[in-house]
């Protein structure tokens, strides 16, 4: 069942984005949204959580239902990690402070902490703690892996299959394809501003033999950049 589907056309005063280019979102799946950098994946997931001045035509979600991870935190850094989690707790009815502080303690971090004392890994685990913490219908994540150690790939793994359910949708922009395609059914590929490709993933493995990170270069080697 389609959550989404619109004909998209943006731009920026200097850049256009996107023109006419259809979409479709199907409730209960996970997709990859892969492209090169600056193709328009951060600004597609900002359109979609209303974060840009564009009416998506949104078909079973509400917009309190949609939880978005930006690619940047943008929380005030003299804040202590807990105080944040509470923040969060008191001001959004979704938000699971239990399921927060179980994932902090498997992440290994100190709640006390202060956000400005955290790595770039650090912020980018609790920007995503943050995201999935919520019960959302729509989760919109923007490159959780950057800065982030090979042993916490797994935990942000375990963390969607745990929130997963047939009503949820995500949708996850990222370069590690291969840390996320085990878990999608569906990539979107962003090859131009007038096209944006929605394959199975299980079809792109069994009809080309490839895996869809070595699909996706092998696509964009032929896409000539405008």
């Amino acid at each position: 069942m389609e959550i989404i589907k619109d004909t998209i056309t943006f731009m920026y005063p200097n850049k256009l984005v996107f023109e006419n280019v259809e979409i479709k979102i199907n409730q209960g799946e996970i997709y990859l949204l892969i492209g090169r950098n600056g193709c328009g994946k951060s600004t597609l997931l900002r359109l979609l959580a209303k974060i840009e001045p564009y009416q998506f035509k949104l078909h079973l979600v509400n917009e309190k239902e949609i939880s978005y991870m930006p690619s940047d935190l943008v929380y005030y850094s003299y804040m202590k990690i807990i105080d944040l989690l509470k923040f969060y707790d008191d001001t959004h009815h979704n938000f699971s402070l239990d399921f927060a502080l179980k994932y902090l303690d498997e992440f290994k971090l100190n709640p006390k902490q202060k956000i400005k004392k955290l790595s770039m890994g650090e912020q980018k685990i609790l920007n995503y703690l943050i995201c999935l913490s919520k019960n959302a219908k729509l989760y919109l994540i923007d490159e959780p892996f950057p800065y982030v150690d090979l042993l916490n790939d797994e935990i942000f793994r375990n963390m969607i299959i745990n929130r997963y359910d047939e009503t949820k949708t995500f949708i996850i922009a990222t370069h590690q394809i291969n840390e996320f395609e085990k878990l999608a059914s569906y990539c979107l590929l962003i090859k131009d501003y007038k096209t944006i490709e929605c394959l199975s993933t299980d079809e792109i493995r069994s009809t080309v033999s490839l895996s869809v990170e070595d699909y996706f270069k092998e696509v964009m080697r032929y896409v000539k950049d405008d």
